[in-house]
């Protein structure tokens, strides 16, 4: 799901894993500050798709957004940012698991390189210190896990938002 949402996310993480109090599961569209962002525009967040594949060093994560989606992306990055700019003023806000672990892993130190390749924006989390791959890992396979009960629970391919990301 999230898993890649640009500079902008990897800036609140920061901020949030300091100042947040989780909320919900591992996801929560719902009340996660950054993660209900997501489900403000029904239909850009109906054709994303989210990959996560671990690797040696870490996770890479692809976020496939169709070309004519570009500008409903860049007005989603917009809203990201603004939420950034709340807690970087100060405000608290609520954080679901999967994020304040997102903001965890940058304040480990891991290595986050950001990559667009035609529709797909691509985030590859690395190190090369072994704690902070372990961190990345869990983290990784958490969030895979997560993402295919969520599946799961709202059915074959559907992951709670009326779409099937396999189509």
């Amino acid at each position: 799901m999230k898993t890649t949402l640009t500079m902008a996310l990897m800036l609140i993480l920061t901020v949030a894993v300091a100042s947040a109090a989780p909320v919900g599961g591992w996801f929560d569209l719902e009340n996660c500050a950054m993660c209900k962002n997501l489900t403000d525009d029904q239909e850009l967040f109906a054709n994303m798709e989210w990959d996560n594949q671990l690797f040696a060093n870490g996770l890479v994560e692809v976020t496939s957004v169709p070309a004519h989606f570009k500008e409903r992306y860049e007005k989603l990055m917009a809203k990201m940012q603004a939420t950034v700019s709340k807690m970087q003023g100060g405000e608290q806000l609520p954080m679901c698991n999967m994020c304040l672990s997102y903001g965890e892993l940058m304040m480990a130190g891991a290595t986050m390189d950001q990559l667009i390749s035609g529709d797909s924006h691509i985030t590859v989390i690395s190190s090369r210190d072994p704690k902070v791959v372990e961190k990345i890992r869990k983290h990784g396979q958490t969030t895979i896990d997560e993402y295919a009960k969520m599946m799961a629970a709202e059915g074959e391919g559907d992951h709670g938002h009326g779409h099937d990301h396999h189509h």
